[in-house]
């Protein structure tokens, strides 16, 4: 695949602190790049890094193969983004907000125009004044103006926070046909996990102003679970079941008075369990086996530093 964004041991200092550690990874054409970390992580610093909103202290960023040092301009030219929150005229409608973005980029149509209010679903509303737009209808303009003149690279920084499970759906299913059918490269930064896991073909985690990995969310899950799998027990006496536990060196999680969940490694010895379970009298009602998410992934990875930024 062709790489789009390409980031070589990227260097920030602010206030005398190294905020940003020697941070490298590429973003290619066609998918979506999940750029996962808590809040304070460094997932903003980096964007506008990218985005020639700040300089960085060391490194190098290649876009579409120029050097943004060297060629800010012509490297500029080939990215959209919104950082934070989408920028509109309250008082313009949304076509007048599109039309003003259109004088500051060359080559773009009022057919382009159309082109993008349809595609972010706004045809209904684009005529009204963005004061009046939801938060909602407000990102899907600022996603309009960032497409506006087809760029290679979108990047979008936080995009689904205050989005209500609707609206969220709606981004992420217009950045997958973005990615997926029209080729463009996007990456998109969240603390949201789960997010991540539906929308994204890679993740980037970062804690501490350092990447920890960068893979496909299903070999990044794969990887981290290894060969252990969760299983949850329904018994009738939990108290006796975790003697036995006990007996066999194993420990439950999340005990509730009829629940709990055991780490085992394979089938064989959940059934290994169930079986000294029963010998013992303990009732058996259920043994349900509980996918892992990219949640429990993400804190063993970064474990407590990555849980200490706030």
């Amino acid at each position: 695949m062709d790489i789009v964004l390409k980031i070589n041991s990227l260097t920030k200092f602010m206030g005398g602190r190294k905020i940003i550690d020697n941070i490298s990874f590429e973003t290619y054409a066609g998918e979506v790049f999940g750029f996962l970390g808590p809040n304070g992580a460094g997932k903003t610093t980096t964007i506008k890094m990218a985005l020639g909103m700040l300089d960085s202290d060391g490194g190098e960023m290649e876009i579409c193969g120029l050097n943004v040092r060297k060629k800010f301009e012509k490297a500029m030219v080939n990215v959209g983004g919104i950082v934070e929150n989408p920028e509109t005229y309250g008082y313009l409608t949304g076509l007048q907000n599109l039309r003003q973005y259109k004088r500051m980029r060359a080559g773009v149509t009022e057919e382009r125009i159309q082109e993008v209010v349809r595609f972010v679903g706004l045809e209904n509303r684009i005529k009204d004044k963005v004061k009046k737009y939801s938060l909602g209808m407000r990102q899907r303009l600022g996603v309009a103006q960032a497409i506006l003149h087809k760029p290679k690279l979108l990047i979008l920084d936080e995009p689904t926070n205050g989005l209500d499970p609707a609206g969220i759906r709606e981004l992420r299913d217009m950045l997958k046909k973005l990615a997926h059918e029209d080729g463009v490269a996007v990456l998109v930064s969240s603390h949201l996990l789960s997010e991540m896991e539906l929308m994204c073909d890679r993740v980037g985690i970062i804690a501490n102003g350092r990447i920890l990995g960068v893979k496909s969310t299903k070999d990044l899950m794969n990887e981290a679970a290894g060969n252990q799998k969760i299983v949850r027990f329904t018994v009738g006496e939990t108290g006796k079941a975790l003697a036995v536990l006990a007996e066999m060196s194993l420990s439950a999680a999340n005990v509730t008075s009829q629940t709990f969940d055991l780490p085992v490694e394979s089938d064989t010895q959940a059934s290994e369990v169930n079986i000294r379970l029963i010998q013992a009298g303990v009732p058996v009602m259920g043994i349900t086996p509980l996918e892992r998410s990219l949640e429990d992934i993400f804190l063993e990875i970064t474990g407590e530093g990555g849980n200490q930024i706030a």
